[in-house]
């Protein structure tokens, strides 16, 4: 079955720099003067409460390196108050030429967009995750009716990331909806400036680090089992791809 989408009102996007606006993932709704933020702090110029406004008009959109029974990276979208999802097992790719199978999953929890850490034994996705690249995204024109485009399989979009950049598209597969319990896309980086040559270093290995913290993925398991010591483990559900609440 195709996604049903109801929200047809596009947000515009800002500019990335995420490592240094993190809280810029943990916004309010558009406030009115003299109104307060999500920490009861009184916002009292108007350049800080155009800059909160223009914060809560963004589309966010999330990589995470994940693994669970093995290493994939998790491709988000924010999109009608959730954080639409397809998992990448080879993760992505800035070469036009590559692409990249994406493997549509459930929804997420825009509240964990940019959790770091391990999941414990006995939870979906147990094994360690964290934030590859965070950054913004706005669809392309000719593809402003984002719910139309996911019922027809096609959506071309921007993406203003710290790792990511430039132009986008995923394409569902023919028939990939027909009989399979989840459908497939394809992830393919869009010609442009920021396109690289088959001969280029792939993305993944150069900068193979999370944006936040700048650690490895076995540093995230290593420090976040080191935190769990002692305490009783469950038996791990081994499935390859579940949702990380």
């Amino acid at each position: 079955m195709t996604r049903r989408r109801t929200n047809k009102r596009i947000k515009r996007n800002g500019t990335s720099g995420i490592s240094t606006q993190i809280e810029l993932f943990h916004f309010n709704p558009p406030i009115s003067f003299e109104a307060r933020d999500g920490r009861g702090r009184t916002l009292k110029s108007a350049e800080e409460i155009a800059v909160h406004n223009r914060a809560a008009a963004l589309l966010r959109f999330v990589v995470k390196k994940h693994r669970a029974s093995r290493l994939h990276y998790d491709f988000r979208l924010e999109w009608n108050g959730v954080l639409m999802s397809w998992a990448v097992p080879e993760g992505p790719s800035c070469c036009p030429s590559v692409r990249c199978e994406a493997i549509e999953v459930a929804d997420h929890k825009i509240k964990n967009i940019a959790f770091e850490g391990v999941f414990p034994d006995g939870m979906p996705g147990a094994g360690p995750t964290m934030p590859w690249d965070l950054g913004w995204w706005e669809p392309l024109p000719g593809y402003l009716d984002v719910d139309d485009c996911f019922r027809n399989g096609c959506l071309k979009f921007t993406l203003r990331g710290e790792k990511l950049k430039g132009n986008w598209m995923l394409l569902r597969r023919p028939g990939s909806c027909k009989g399979g319990r989840r459908q497939v896309w394809d992830l393919v980086k869009l010609p442009d400036s920021f396109a690289r040559s088959m001969d280029a270093p792939a993305i993944v290995d150069e900068q193979p680090n999370s944006i936040l913290s700048g650690k490895s993925l076995e540093e995230v398991e290593r420090e976040g089992k080191a935190g769990r010591t002692g305490r009783k483990r469950r038996r791990s559900e081994t499935t390859l791809f579940k949702m990380d609440e």
